[in-house]
């Protein structure tokens, strides 16, 4: 099985690479909090403050990070991602565009406490997040209620969260997630190109909508703190899978297994003449 680390060329070398695009790369996120609207490289500061700061959460290859950053000159969009390959091709593609407000970091995503400081995010982006569709995974996708909690204290006043995504179940699952949050939806489509038909597409969101993928998602900007936000809603993302599953024209992107599994396991029933088997909890 390839890797990515296989498709890379021989004698590659990260360090070098992001050494290389620096001027848009953030080699010490944690250093910057409550400072991202003076961003400059090299730790320096700007003299005009940025009006505004965007987190990309998970920005992959930076497509999207990089064509918001553009046609918003006075907005820092700030990338993060897991993978360091794909920070540097994405500072790399700032770079190649001549954009200079748009600074990628390798960034665990699971804390930015103490990367950002209170107040100072504009909006949070999460395109196309991993869904983790397992139950035991659930505290790892980004609309999880305890990560919404933590978005609340960095997000400036109006400023809100924003999902776009292929897994209408990790849509519904987050809608969920938004209530047990205290969060106040501004919009919920299932067809986020039909409304916002000018949007800047990613790399990965094209592969996707070639397969036939919707492209659903929704805004949403805190409300009233809840006092003591407990988890009520299933999950596994299995449980808000549509009953008929047999008529899915498009499967969300991890759960192609689980639901041939299940259409495996309902033919088997009914071609013994036994009653629909029930979903299982993943």
């Amino acid at each position: 099985m390839r890797t990515a680390a296989s498709r890379l060329p021989k004698g590659f070398s990260l360090e070098e690479r992001l050494a290389a695009c620096a001027s848009n790369v953030e080699p010490q996120p944690k250093s910057r909090a409550g400072q991202w609207r003076l961003w400059a490289p090299d730790g320096a500061r700007r003299s005009d403050p940025y009006a505004s700061v965007v987190l990309d959460l998970g920005c992959g290859k930076g497509e999207y990070t990089v064509e918001c950053a553009a046609a918003n000159p006075n907005v820092l969009f700030v990338g993060l991602d897991v993978d360091g390959v794909c920070v540097m091709r994405a500072a790399e593609r700032a770079i190649s565009a001549g954009v200079e407000n748009a600074v990628f970091a390798l960034h665990d995503d699971s804390d930015l406490s103490q990367t950002f400081g209170e107040g100072e995010l504009a909006a949070i982006l999460l395109n196309f997040p991993t869904p983790f569709p397992k139950k035991k995974k659930a505290r790892y996708r980004l609309t999880h209620f305890e990560r919404l909690m933590a978005y609340r204290p960095l997000l400036a006043p109006g400023g809100g969260v924003r999902l776009r995504t292929d897994s209408m179940p990790l849509r519904d699952f987050s809608l969920a997630q938004l209530e047990i949050a205290g969060y106040e939806l501004q919009w919920n489509t299932d067809d986020v190109r039909a409304m916002f038909p000018d949007e800047p597409w990613s790399g990965y969101e094209r592969k996707l909508v070639a397969q036939g993928a919707p492209v659903c998602g929704f805004a949403a900007v805190p409300g009233p703190a809840p006092e003591r936000p407990e988890q009520t809603a299933p999950l596994s993302l299995v449980s808000y899978l549509p009953e008929n599953i047999e008529d899915l024209t498009y499967v969300p992107h991890g759960m192609q297994g689980c639901v041939e599994n299940m259409k495996g396991r309902r033919a088997n029933r009914r071609a013994k003449g036994l009653s629909e088997w029930t979903r299982p909890i993943i």
